[in-house]
């Protein structure tokens, strides 16, 4: 004989059943869980926002389109006369399809399977796995209120709930490969002892250039340094010395001057005379 008793009872707005012999209390075993809401039927927005935290409203658009959505699911529940247990599992769905629609970026047709699901394991009664919370009739007007509001604007509460990703695009310069030298053609292929002599030179020539590059360099530092010595040397000296030292080069330079010249005179004297000595011959 069968020792399990099942009976339905509204409790905060959740199923529960009990068993006949030990008598404890046990949640249905659904195939999806649902949240256990406690609503009334004068439920304000205000009610609604403390239910779920959602006191940044004013600043927070999500949160606003949130409080909108559960307001009239509870609203649309209480035109419809349901009790307690019902509205609670009608708010329950509403939002657990929106979370999962939201959370993992459902397509509209995933997202209707799975509000089908949730409210068939609510309208068909076979315990433990599925309450028949709602009636057939109760079911079909719900999916129609869905179909004709959150998934006539399923893409626009896609879009108000997406993170926004933000993409950096940096161009960058093409990296472009040498294509390897191709090999030479057996008919111009070298022996080995002068394909030896060409690698050679090759290897020569390479040195060279090398070597020739290191002694630019060693010249082209050493010039710097020398430049670099000078300047120092010439910092070092004190103004008064330059001073002297460049008078005392100006007046040997005026003295080696005038001596060229008396000196340029009397060849200059020396060669007229004996141009007119050969004259008077």
């Amino acid at each position: 004989p069968c020792h399990t008793c099942w009976r339905t009872r509204p409790r905060g707005g959740v199923v529960v059943f009990d068993t006949g012999r030990t008598g404890k209390m046990k949640a249905p075993l659904r195939k999806v869980q649902l949240e256990n809401i406690p609503v009334h039927p004068e439920m304000t927005k205000e009610d609604i926002a403390a239910l779920f935290k959602l006191f940044d409203a004013d600043e927070n658009t999500r949160s606003a389109i949130l409080i909108d959505l559960y307001f009239n699911t509870l609203a649309y529940a209480t035109k419809s006369g349901f009790n307690t247990e019902k509205s609670s599992t009608w708010l329950a769905i509403v939002k657990a399809v929106h979370e999962k629609a939201t959370g993992e970026l459902q397509t509209i047709g995933n997202s209707f399977e799975f509000f089908k699901l949730l409210m068939l394991q609510s309208s068909v009664h076979r315990p433990p796995y599925s309450l028949g919370i709602f009636t057939y009739a109760e079911m079909k007007d719900l999916t129609e209120y869905m179909l004709s509001t959150y998934f006539r604007h399923y893409k626009l509460y896609q879009y108000a709930f997406t993170k926004l990703v933000r993409m950096d695009v940096k161009l960058a310069s093409p990296v472009l490969e040498t294509a390897p030298t191709p090999f030479e053609l057996l008919g111009v292929a070298f022996p080995d002892s002068e394909w030896a002599e060409k690698q050679a030179e090759i290897k020569a020539k390479i040195e060279e250039e090398r070597r020739k590059a290191e002694e630019e360099a060693a010249a082209k530092e050493e010039a710097e340094r020398e430049a670099r010595i000078k300047a120092e040397y010439d910092a070092a000296i004190p103004e008064e010395v330059s001073t002297r030292v460049s008078e005392a080069l100006a007046q040997s330079m005026k003295e080696m001057k005038e001596q060229l010249e008396a000196r340029f005179k009397e060849q200059e004297e020396a060669l007229l005379a004996k141009i007119a000595e050969l004259e008077a011959k």
